[in-house]
């Protein structure tokens, strides 16, 4: 009986044995395929990627990722790359996924690429290699990459565009603010919730908020007109003035908006603030 039990045993380790060689004899480099990259944030400043590789184990047995080392091109100029340990278990015959960030300021892409200043888009490139441990074939460094495009939004120009007298009298006046705002970019801008503060030779004529969305077309510049109405003692010395004919007017313009592009596939938005200051005369 003793010798039946050991002849099994024997015989049982003889079929595993020879099944884990011809498992290993049939190892496979595990393939690594793009998924999927993902906007975590786009603003005017700048875009935070994630890139979604996966990874597929084909084998009987499992493999161990142990790290991996990608280099971000800007239209086939190298800008950024970096090294990552990643302790990543893929089972027999599964798969997972290894992802990448990756955080772009458009200032630091203008000071390194003068080129792109003037565009209104930059393709890009990420080359990355995984680094497996393989039973059998042991250190093992996979290659992968993805390609793509992105839209570069640049932040619209603002200025003052004048006070523009409607009605004056010993009361008061009736004024215009023009604010003067140019879209640079090939996509259409929308501006919402805008708060702004106007100082006048030292006296606040405006501190108040618009909440209606104003849009700008591509490469257009349009002019939002805000109505203003002062009575003498907001005015002080500045209505006589007018009403003796032009008047020098030192005026300090601020604020912020709210922004987004109509770019189909990418959300961009952000806060677009400025500050003006200045002396304007009227006639």
């Amino acid at each position: 009986m003793k010798k039946i039990i050991a002849f099994l045993i024997i015989t049982i380790l003889i079929i595993t044995g020879c099944s884990t060689l011809r498992d290993i004899a049939n190892i496979q480099q595990p393939t690594v395929d793009f998924n999927r990259v993902s906007v975590q944030s786009f603003t005017f400043n700048g875009v935070n990627l994630l890139f979604d590789f996966e990874v597929n184990n084909p084998n009987q047995v499992g493999v161990d990722a142990e790290e991996y080392n990608y280099e971000f091109f800007i239209n086939d100029n190298s800008f950024v790359s970096g090294r990552q340990e990643e302790n990543l278990r893929i089972d027999r015959r599964s798969s997972s996924f290894v992802q990448i960030p990756v955080s772009l300021n458009f200032s630091e892409i203008y000071n390194t690429f003068g080129s792109l200043a003037g565009r209104d888009s930059l393709s890009y490139r990420i080359a990355s290699e995984i680094q497996f441990d393989i039973p059998g074939l042991g250190t093992r460094m996979v290659p992968f990459s993805a390609a793509g495009g992105l839209p570069i939004p640049k932040v619209p120009n603002i200025e003052f565009g004048g006070i523009e007298v409607k009605n004056l009298s010993f009361s008061g006046a009736d004024l215009e603010l023009g604010i003067r705002i140019f879209n640079p970019n090939s996509f259409g801008l929308n501006l919402s919730k805008l708060d702004y503060l106007l100082n006048v030779n030292g006296r606040q004529w405006l501190n108040a908020s618009m909440l209606e969305s104003f849009r700008i077309g591509a490469k257009e510049e349009n002019i939002l007109r805000i109505p203003i109405r002062l009575n003498a003692a907001e005015m002080g010395s500045v209505l006589r003035e007018m009403m003796g004919g032009s008047s020098e007017l030192q005026y300090d313009l601020s604020g912020a908006a709210d922004i987004t592009a109509e770019i189909d596939e990418f959300d961009v938005s952000g806060t677009l603030p400025f500050e003006l200051s200045g002396t304007y005369i009227t006639n």
